[in-house]
């Protein structure tokens, strides 16, 4: 699922079988017609939704989706799908991306959507589930975070677009299934959140043409126990800011912004599928172009209780709790 705040207060919320809905400031919700036909199996369905920086002149819509092959219904990908939101019908709605190769897979399409200061649309698509072909493949779309300009043009600037056979809306690659995608609003950089194996999430600051490794080096295993990798760094390949082990699931995450959380102005959240808690990850040095994180958990007291026992089983230590 995916949401965004329109000017007058309503959101817009999709829903993985394929719905979009206005959800009103009372609470109603109203569906919105025109969208495309999704595929809704496995992970891949409406994923998630995004304004244009000039919505309020333009009124301008995007949609991430997972898209049916046109010849292939056993094939699969990630689509950018962008409209006009007049009243509540999608209209002038095409596809501005599709990502290559579709897949026979219903797994790690990516899809976060997130503009950046300049007006470039970012987004990221999974490897989905070919970790051995598409990650460290400039030829493919899969296992990439990627840049476009607001119409699906390719900046000129991007880092590949000049390389032969490397796909132009490449922005950069070795990514897993990054499921998490914002704009710091400090300093305008785009940090993501990859979706592990069996540990080894991470927290990445996306860098023009960077390679951030997977699946050469990660702090993760197999889901069966077994290794893909010994190594954790090479060189040419980033590191990540931070890391979780065990895993925790990460799934959407925001910058905390305005005066509600001063204490935490600044920090990223970032929600946990496994444990179901949100972690705060605060951030040190942003302005001299190094950054670190420490991280706190926050959730219920039924929350605690299950991790706590979970810790107990194995040794851990307790995390701080704000009930």
């Amino acid at each position: 699922m995916g949401y965004d705040f329109l000017p007058n207060g309503d959101m817009l919320v999709t829903e993985k079988s394929g719905t979009l809905y206005r959800v009103t400031s009372s609470g109603a919700q109203e569906k919105i017609e025109g969208l495309p036909t999704v595929v809704d199996k496995g992970q891949g369905g409406l994923l998630d939704v995004e304004l244009h920086p000039k919505f309020d002149e333009n009124q301008v819509v995007y949609l991430s989706y997972s898209k049916q092959h046109p010849q292939d219904t056993d094939l699969a990908t990630t689509a950018i799908f962008r409209a006009k939101l007049v009243g509540n019908r999608l209209t002038e709605g095409k596809d501005i991306f599709v990502a290559a190769p579709y897949a026979k897979t219903r797994h790690h399409y990516g899809s976060r959507l997130e503009f950046d200061k300049n007006g470039y649309l970012f987004f990221s698509v999974g490897d989905r589930g070919n970790q051995n072909e598409n990650p460290q493949n400039l030829n493919s779309d899969c296992g990439k975070i990627h840049r476009i300009n607001d119409d699906g043009s390719i900046p000129s600037d991007n880092p590949f677009v000049n390389t032969a056979g490397a796909r132009p809306s490449i922005f950069s690659y070795g990514h897993r299934n990054p499921q998490g995608v914002a704009m710091n609003p400090a300093t305008g950089a785009i940090w993501t959140h990859e979706h592990g194996p069996r540990g080894g999430d991470e927290i990445n600051i996306s860098e023009s043409g960077k390679n951030y490794g997977w699946p050469v080096i990660s702090y993760g295993i197999n889901y069966n126990g077994t290794t893909f990798t010994n190594l954790t760094a090479k060189e040419g390949m980033e590191q990540p800011i931070t890391y979780w082990v065990p895993s925790i699931a990460p799934c959407g995450m925001a910058f905390v912004k305005g005066n509600r959380y001063p204490s935490w102005s600044g920090s990223l959240l970032v929600g946990s599928l496994r444990f179901k808690y949100l972690n705060l990850c605060k951030i040190e040095n942003n302005k001299s172009g190094f950054s670190r994180t420490t991280n706190e958990k926050y959730w219920s007291c039924a929350q605690r209780r299950s991790w706590e026992r979970w810790l107990h089983l194995r040794g851990g230590r307790r995390p701080r709790i704000c009930v």
